[in-house]
């Protein structure tokens, strides 16, 4: 856990503690709540990439603490590392990996991000806006919603492209 916050927040010093959640959450969860039908998911991708710009550090990088998925940055699809048609499909079928979000699910998510910020807690309020975020995201869950978008400070110093893929279908 600890290890996967601290190279998250290395890697992206702008990333506030909503888009440490997020990237725990993705990993947990996968992709189930973001799909539509196959030919909508490829149109979208297709647009999205038409907009990537700048140089790719890593094409393949993993979420959350278990690595379970993997966020794959859509100028893999634009620099020819992966089709679009390839993705598409790795996108869908991620979804059948993906964990259910019931009740249950939620309960034992809401445990694990806890453990996430007790382990993690010198970490993580060293980042700034850390009480907001905190209250922000403590409020969102008791309203009986988890998903959220990355932080506004995070889109603008990274401008994130990417799908999540289940780690055993990145070849």
């Amino acid at each position: 856990m600890r290890g996967a916050v601290e190279q998250l927040l290395d890697r992206y010093p702008a990333a506030t503690l909503q888009d440490v959640y997020k990237s725990m959450f993705q990993d947990r969860f996968g992709v189930a709540h973001l799909l539509s039908g196959r030919d909508a998911v490829r149109e979208y991708i297709a647009k999205e990439v038409d907009s990537t710009e700048g140089e790719c550090e890593e094409y393949y990088e993993a979420c959350g603490w278990r690595g379970d998925y993997v966020r794959v940055d859509l100028r893999a699809v634009r620099d020819g590392v992966i089709s679009l048609d390839e993705l598409t499909e790795r996108f869908m079928l991620s979804a059948e990996h993906s964990i259910r979000a019931d009740s249950r699910a939620l309960e034992r998510w809401l445990s694990e991000w806890m453990t996430i910020n007790d382990v993690c807690r010198d970490l993580l309020i060293t980042i700034d806006g850390y009480q907001q975020d905190s209250a922000k995201i403590a409020e969102l869950i008791a309203t009986g919603k988890y998903v959220v978008h990355h932080s506004r400070r995070y889109n603008k110093a990274y401008h994130p492209h990417y799908r999540i893929v289940h780690h055993t279908l990145i070849p």
